[in-house]
């Protein structure tokens, strides 16, 4: 919870997070997209490039990075803040409207994206949102998939009390998506996770089924 002029704001409230950005308070941003998914799309298991959503897209950065990669990226947060911040990235790079895009919406209204994207890019956004709404979550991103599509995630890994990040442990990933996802073979602990998330992070590709 955060506190504004008496009102209380909590993490599946946009306001939240809006808040949090305009104040510049952003400890999941490094400055810079996240060392393991770079080494991903250079390593023998890259997937093809097609169109994805980069779920709570944020500053950008992974947006970014994927569309370097000539992936059709579309960055979906709710803050406009983030929205903003990263349309001016796309803009910057000559991307907007070509390989870059953006919703300012909430993830759990895009039915209207259902079977939509081949791939969908987790990182930093299941960490964030109420641990009571992680199934409609696994569910809502298997329906923005096409059949076959994938999710591309990079987790964070831990039971500590608390939150955000409300982390998870790798038993209870797997079990949670298993109804919506088959897992690939591609499954790791980072070994160039960012300072402060050494062995906190998994990396996973899934298969909608």
């Amino acid at each position: 919870m955060i506190m504004t002029a008496g009102i209380q704001y909590n993490v599946d409230q946009k306001e939240f997070w809006e808040r949090m950005f305009q104040a510049g308070v952003m400890p999941w941003d490094i400055g810079k997209a996240a060392p393991p998914l770079e080494t991903f799309l250079k390593s023998p298991y890259a997937v093809c490039p097609g169109s994805i959503a980069v779920l709570g897209c944020g500053s950008g950065h992974d947006c970014m990075l994927f569309a370097r990669h000539n992936f059709q990226v579309t960055g979906v947060d709710f803050a406009p803040t983030a929205i903003q911040i990263t349309h001016r990235r796309f803009l910057d790079a000559g991307m907007s409207g070509k390989t870059g895009f953006l919703l300012e919406r909430d993830l759990f209204s895009l039915h209207d994206y259902n079977s939509y994207f081949n791939y969908a890019l987790e990182h930093a956004f299941f960490n964030s949102i109420d641990r009571s709404r992680r199934r409609t979550y696994a569910q809502k991103v298997r329906d923005l998939l096409k059949p076959g599509g994938k999710l591309i995630g990079l987790w964070w890994i831990d039971d500590a009390p608390g939150g955000p990040p409300f982390g998870i442990a790798k038993d209870e990933l797997f079990r949670l998506f298993e109804p919506f996802f088959t897992l690939d073979p591609v499954v790791f602990t980072p070994t160039n996770s960012a300072p402060g998330r050494q062995g906190k992070e998994l990396f996973t590709l899934m298969t909608r089924r």
